[in-house]
């Protein structure tokens, strides 16, 4: 079997006639019988929100958590000519929404990135509020998502007086996570929300033959 580097672009696919990738879910129909690698990456989990305040807390706000990366399921399969096979690709996770006066929200988890019945990749886990991951030079900023498949940085409380910012969106087609929503600072007389938690991104399939 002469197998195909899966860090190809798409633009190389009608080249080599080796390599399908897909990110939204289809079939598959094999041309020939024999042996196929297949990986599977599901969703990454959403991002958590970071926590509000209430009017009367003068206090700073955790941020969430980021959605962390998907599993990557990879496998080698013999497939048969003129079969159709179901592709399943995982979505991301929702990111917790925007917290008002008070706790945030988990994110959501992302969904599974099947190959018919033979092959599944589990999405990645939403990240909780009241955590985060980030440096504390970071401040006052929401959590980054997680680049390739990787989890989603956390955010942190605000340095200033305000509500938090949102997480950033996992980018891609490789099931990274969502980054976490910055906490609110309170000032003792007014209600701040935390900001919202990042989208974690879409898993995808690869078949190589």
């Amino acid at each position: 079997m002469n197998l195909v580097n899966p860090g190809l672009t798409a633009s190389a696919i009608p080249v080599l006639g080796r390599e399908q990738i897909f990110t939204t879910s289809d079939t598959f129909t094999p041309s020939k019988s024999g042996e196929y690698l297949v990986y599977c990456i599901g969703g990454g989990g959403g991002g958590g929100s970071g926590e509000g305040t209430t009017s009367t807390e003068s206090v700073g706000r955790a941020g969430g958590q980021g959605g962390l990366e998907a599993d990557i399921a990879m496998s080698v399969l013999s497939l048969v000519a003129g079969t159709a096979y179901t592709i399943t690709i995982g979505s991301g996770g929702a990111g917790g929404p925007i917290a008002a006066s008070g706790a945030g929200t988990n994110g959501s988890a992302g969904g599974d990135t099947t190959f018919d019945v033979l092959l599944t990749a589990t999405g990645g886990a939403g990240g909780i509020y009241q955590r985060w991951y980030s440096p504390a030079t970071a401040n006052g900023i929401p959590g980054w998502p997680g680049l390739g498949n990787s989890s989603g940085q956390g955010g942190l409380p605000l340095t200033a007086v305000g509500s938090g910012n949102s997480g950033a969106a996992g980018s891609g087609t490789f099931g990274c996570g969502g980054g976490g929503g910055g906490g609110a600072l309170g000032d003792g007389s007014n209600a701040y929300n935390g900001g919202a938690g990042g989208a974690g991104a879409p898993g995808s399939a690869i078949i190589i033959w």
